[in-house]
């Protein structure tokens, strides 16, 4: 009686997950168009669909779509410029064919025969992500979506995340994979915080030791800062940092993707993991020494006068 009761539970959850997805005005676009008309039908992409791209710069976008495909439903589609045979349905990809003013803005058309996606640049890009959120379940090696028109453009010129990997440091694959996050939703600025008490995670060659002394703590508060007295630590080493060719590795991955990154280098405060570094720095009459902070909380400052600001703006790189 109980597996009846929960098999007759998931079948309602199913039922009212699948009425809420179909009865979505927004068809799970996320954020949500400005516009979305549904005109009825289907598009259905099979192996037998084509691809099609308009101009060199409509390439990129194409061929993400197609990796896209062969990622997520093992359809291999490859991006054309022309076809010899005409394909069974038609995803276009165009700048030409946009005529919205603004230049993050997309258009998107859904019709039993043909899907066109148009922008210029970023707007075509953001028109391939509403496209990867539209697809519905695949039956028979065959993709369906439901026939609409959309058109869509950002509402704020500014659009962003702030990573904190100061305190906590991620791999270079998490960062990429936050970015593609970010571009999935829309967002334009990726504001990357790269330093501060609590360590120093950027490489600057002419002042190795930003790094190599500033980049590693001896321990971490365990909790918050007024959790329990006396704190207690983990008494184990956290540090690391990002070489100056992963940096630009990451900035290019963001590019590709429309991002801009923002790093944040504080100054003149949450200086002391560059302090430990180089304690002739040091604001007031402590000349240190300084050790990369364990806590979570606000310390020391660089000097204001003279040559510290200087180091910082002009001996970076």
């Amino acid at each position: 009686m109980l597996k009846r009761f929960n098999a007759a539970i998931l079948l309602c959850l199913l039922f009212v997950v699948t009425v809420s997805a179909q009865s979505d005005p927004n068809l799970g676009i996320i954020p949500a168009p400005n516009s979305v008309i549904r005109t009825g039908g289907e598009f259905k992409l099979s192996p037998r669909a084509g691809i099609l791209f308009e101009n060199e710069g409509d390439k990129r976008i194409a061929e993400l779509f197609s990796d896209f495909l062969k990622e997520k439903y093992a359809l291999d589609i490859p991006a054309a410029k022309n076809f010899i045979q005409a394909p069974q349905g038609i995803i276009r990809f165009t700048s030409s064919a946009y005529k919205g003013k603004n230049p993050e803005g997309y258009s998107l058309t859904i019709t039993p025969h043909e899907i066109t996606v148009s922008g210029k640049g970023s707007g075509l890009f953001y028109g391939l992500q509403s496209l990867m959120q539209l697809f519905l379940e695949k039956k028979h090696d065959t993709l369906r979506i439901s026939c609409a028109v959309i058109e869509d453009a950002p509402r704020y010129v500014y659009r962003g995340m702030h990573l904190d990997v100061v305190r906590h440091m991620f791999p270079l694959s998490f960062i990429k994979k936050y970015i593609d996050l970010l571009a999935q939703y829309k967002l334009n600025t990726f504001h990357w915080h790269l330093t501060d008490d609590q360590g120093w995670r950027i490489e600057i060659k002419k002042y190795p030791m930003l790094t190599s002394v500033g980049g590693f703590r001896a321990q971490t508060l365990i909790g918050n800062y007024h959790d329990r007295m006396p704190q207690w630590f983990d008494h184990t080493p956290y540090g690391g940092y990002y070489t100056q060719d992963e940096v630009r590795e990451v900035v290019q991955y963001a590019a590709d993707r429309y991002i801009t990154v923002i790093p944040e280098i504080e100054m003149p405060g949450h200086a002391v993991a560059a302090l430990a570094a180089y304690p002739e720095l040091a604001c007031g009459d402590n000349p240190g020494p300084f050790k990369v902070e364990e806590k979570w909380v606000f310390f020391r400052t660089f000097s204001v006068q003279g040559k510290s600001i200087r180091f910082i703006f002009w001996k970076m790189y």
